[in-house]
């Protein structure tokens, strides 16, 4: 059976009973493995993580798209992340004997379904942008709910399908196929949130430059709840940069500046051997491989479940 990875970001990550809600119609709509979910009070945002067929996978993004389209108001929403929507981004991923112009198709139809049944403006981004200026995320969000509720969406800013007036409460939709991607956060000991922003800035820069850094976005932000400073960071393409690079810069840029990580956290889910390439690289083994990992030589008795 060909699989599929969907990975929606929903615009709530403090009120639990809507989060719940959110993943109960996920999980009970279709046929999908829900491998997580998390929420952050300051990002205020949830992130889902679930697998399962074609059909399931669209079925479900459906349900769960219904629920947090009803239950979300943008209006009353605040949060240090960038969000055009409740249901803001839809990222769909092949997984197993699937290829990126299927997760591509399955989008769409994702995206289609939703305009049509739920009235609400789609982008496409990544494999399914249909101009290349669209790829990227962050030109799709750029202005924010507040700035685009206030116009007609068209010319630059019309969507790919659906009305060209923001939802009144749930805003617009993107989504996408991508290939794998690691949502990774570091937290420092500092609540100068300008130490965090110096630093997401030297990455942008390296970026751009081609030196290093190459498929990071990084974002400096200021966790209020925690009084901490964090560089939240996606990491596009972990085979040309991994995990241990991404922290031993900030590690290294942070100390110039006088200030110490505190810690650092993963959202949702990671791949295997990113985890290894991390590890071996951080205390230098010769070798590291999976078969090196009891776990993956015990047989599975059963599905992954939900964190309780």
């Amino acid at each position: 059976m060909k699989l599929f990875q969907c990975v929606p970001n929903f615009s709530e990550g403090r009120r639990s009973e809507i989060v719940e809600k959110i993943v109960c119609s996920i999980r009970d709509a279709a046929d999908v493995t829900l491998v997580d979910y998390s929420m952050d009070p300051d990002h205020n945002r949830c992130v889902v993580t679930f697998l399962g067929s074609s059909d399931a996978v669209r079925e479900s993004m459906l349900a769960g798209a219904r629920t947090a389209i009803e239950l979300i108001d943008l209006n009353r929403h605040e949060g240090v992340h960038p969000r055009i929507g409740a249901v803001d981004v839809i990222p769909v991923v092949p997984l197993v004997d699937a290829t990126m112009d299927e997760a591509a198709e399955l989008a769409r139809s994702i995206g289609y379904e939703i305009a049509n049944t739920l009235q609400v403006p789609v982008y496409f981004y990544e494999e399914c942008a249909k101009t290349p200026d669209r790829r990227n995320l962050e030109n799709l969000r750029r202005g924010g709910f507040e700035e685009l509720k206030a116009i007609e969406l068209t010319g630059e800013k019309a969507p790919d399908v659906g009305p060209t007036r923001m939802h009144p409460t749930a805003g617009a939709v993107v989504v996408g196929a991508r290939g794998p991607l690691i949502a990774y956060n570091i937290n420092l000991a500092t609540d100068d949130v300008g130490v965090a922003r110096r630093i997401a800035s030297r990455v942008r820069e390296l970026r751009k430059s081609g030196k290093a850094m190459h498929g990071v976005k990084a974002i400096g932000l200021f966790l209020a709840s925690r009084g901490i400073a964090q560089v939240s960071f996606n990491i596009t393409c972990p085979e040309c940069t991994g995990l241990w690079e991404v922290y031993s810069f900030v590690e290294r840029e942070a100390r110039e500046m006088g200030v110490e990580v505190l810690e650092s956290e993963l959202v949702g889910t990671i791949r295997e051997k990113h985890v290894l390439d991390a590890l071996a690289k951080a205390m230098k083994f010769a070798e590291l491989t999976h078969r090196q990992v009891l776990e993956n030589w015990i047989p599975q008795q059963s599905d992954v479940s939900a964190p309780q």
